[in-house]
């Protein structure tokens, strides 16, 4: 008898324990009204004038960190802002015009504002995991940089194309994310993003070599960096960039999602304070 208590009591205990988890994640479980908060890590690659499609070999991978909430407005829907620091480079020597051996770097902020979309409701009973496809437009502010005899030096003041551009440019970015794992109040997704820059010059290349009469010394040389290939500098009017397309961004991270809080959890809260 002693032992068919002490089963009964360990069944008893365990039940109780499994009833409560089950209450738990009822609790946090996504539903509208629910507010979330993200942190991603990833890595970054740029497109533009100084990239060339499909080169494998050298990716020229940087950098991403970025802050986000969101807000589930619907079973499918939710809205999110985030704010993003990522680190992009190219060097044109990895390229197909390598002979023209311009090169930058750059590390930017962007803010972002859109629509998460679930490919089906989160209550769905049949579907373990939902991807989703996200949309939005922000802004991000352009640094490129270049070294130069061993320092780092700012090339939009330089007017290397003769043109004093906006460093601040608008966004719009668009992607889709797979949730990996879940706990309680913890979700890990995987999530691909494209950023269209709505400027030519994250890179500082955009159009044609200029004259440089009237530059600076150092102005000249980042203009054209041939010399120091030792080979014969371009002539003013030739192709530095490719005007018909602006530049780009992928960033491919890892994301922790924090549930903050829930209508149900609200409502228990309610109710236990009473």
């Amino acid at each position: 008898m002693t032992f068919l208590r002490y089963i009964i009591g360990v069944t008893t205990y365990l039940f109780c324990i499994s009833v409560s988890l089950a209450q738990r994640s009822r609790i946090w479980a996504e539903q509208p009204g629910t507010w979330l908060l993200h942190a991603g890590a990833g890595i970054t690659h740029y497109t533009g004038d100084l990239a060339q499609f499909g080169n494998l070999a050298h990716l020229q991978l940087g950098g991403a960190f970025n802050l986000a909430a969101s807000y589930r407005a619907s079973t499918r829907l939710s809205y999110r802002i985030e704010a993003q620091l990522y680190y992009i480079y190219a060097q044109q020597k990895y390229t197909r015009n390598y002979y023209n051996n311009l090169s930058f770097r750059s590390l930017n902020p962007d803010v972002w504002g859109g629509v998460q979309v679930d490919f089906w409701p989160i209550d769905d009973p049949y579907r373990a995991t939902i991807p989703y496809a996200l949309v939005g437009g922000g802004l991000t502010h352009m640094t490129p940089k270049a070294i130069y005899q061993g320092q780092s030096v700012s090339l939009a003041p330089l007017q290397t194309e003769g043109i004093g551009y906006n460093r601040l440019a608008g966004i719009v970015r668009y992607g889709l994310g797979l949730p990996l794992m879940a706990t309680e109040r913890f979700r890990v997704n995987l999530e691909g993003t494209y950023t269209h820059v709505l400027s030519d010059y994250l890179d500082d290349v955009s159009s044609f070599y200029r004259d440089k009469t009237g530059m600076s010394a150092i102005g000249a040389a980042l203009a054209d960096r041939r010399a120091e290939l030792g080979t014969t500098l371009n002539l003013p009017g030739e192709i530095r960039g490719n005007t018909g397309k602006n530049d780009g961004y992928f960033v491919v991270m890892a994301r922790v999602v924090f549930v903050i809080i829930t209508p149900r959890q609200r409502s228990y809260r309610r109710m236990i304070g009473r």
